[in-house]
């Protein structure tokens, strides 16, 4: 807890900021900071505990990385920190199982932008920021289609980056993002061989160890895929779109803020489901 305030004060800074409770989450330069570096992390929370937990008032802070995050949560486990809500990706720690408290929340796929990026979504954007007639510059079809190739290629390296997850170990690189091609701009697709690579050097890592799943995980790319590489795909995606029709420009940053802010009212039922469920516990 080095890097964090003392015990009392994380209990007690709530009240400094006139809330019922400080919720962290990932994000921010350093936990160092008096002034935390913005997160779409919090843009993403925020819009939930907003739709969720109508009527109480939360003072959010971004806290870096997810070590400094589960620091809290076993801090809260063991009764030494109170007033304090921990929400985080869920990455592939489904597989050992979560943390089982209500106060720490999870994301329903592997990161924030699992739950948020999709067809819709990605459709919506482009008509929400290009002034363009819906009838006349049609771009669903063609952006269902490359997520579809997303979904062909990425099913077994996903699949497998989640079988290396039970030894701490991945397959899609996380420093990078040179499966989606081509690099820089333009339409993107995805590099198969160069997943391919991966996956062979994955078990190359893994001779000799015998994987398998619990019963009860079942995989499924959307859900499971590596957040950053989803919203990196989906956002080249709408990058390109509006340059070809309107000659903007947009800022990943800015098209993953347009993401949350679209992705809370066409959220998937299932997603939408694990967040009620979650925040029931929370608000009970």
């Amino acid at each position: 807890m080095s890097v964090m305030r003392t015990l009392a004060g994380i209990s007690n800074e709530h009240l400094f900021h006139h809330s019922e409770a400080v919720v962290y989450v990932e994000g921010g330069e350093s936990s160092r900071t008096a002034i935390p570096t913005a997160s779409a992390d919090v843009l993403f929370w925020r819009g939930l505990f907003d739709r969720f937990a109508v009527g109480h008032r939360f003072h959010f802070k971004p806290r870096c990385g997810k070590q400094t995050l589960l620091t809290l949560v076993d801090r809260m486990e063991d009764g030494t920190i109170t007033a304090v809500i921990v929400c985080m990706d869920r990455d592939h720690d489904h597989i050992r199982g979560l943390r089982a408290t209500s106060r720490v929340l999870y994301s329903y796929g592997y990161s924030w932008e699992n739950d948020i990026w999709s067809v819709d979504v990605v459709e919506e954007a482009f008509y929400t920021l290009c002034g363009v007639d819906r009838n006349s510059v049609a771009v669903r079809a063609s952006v269902s289609d490359a997520l579809a190739q997303f979904a062909r290629w990425m099913r077994w390296p996903v699949y497998a980056d989640v079988l290396a997850a039970l030894r701490a170990d991945s397959v899609i690189p996380r420093g990078n993002l040179k499966c989606v091609v081509p690099p820089g701009r333009g339409w993107p697709s995805i590099d198969g061989a160069f997943l391919f690579d991966c996956v062979k050097k994955a078990r190359i890592r893994a001779s000799g160890v015998v994987l398998k799943l619990p019963a009860s995980v079942t995989v499924a790319v959307w859900r499971d895929a590596c957040g950053h590489v989803l919203s990196y795909f989906c956002y080249r995606m709408l990058a390109d779109l509006l340059k070809t029709h309107s000659g903007q420009n947009i800022t990943r940053q800015f098209a993953d803020a347009i993401a949350i802010k679209l992705g809370w009212e066409l959220m998937q039922p299932d997603v939408l489901q694990h967040h009620k469920a979650q925040f029931a516990r929370l608000n009970s």
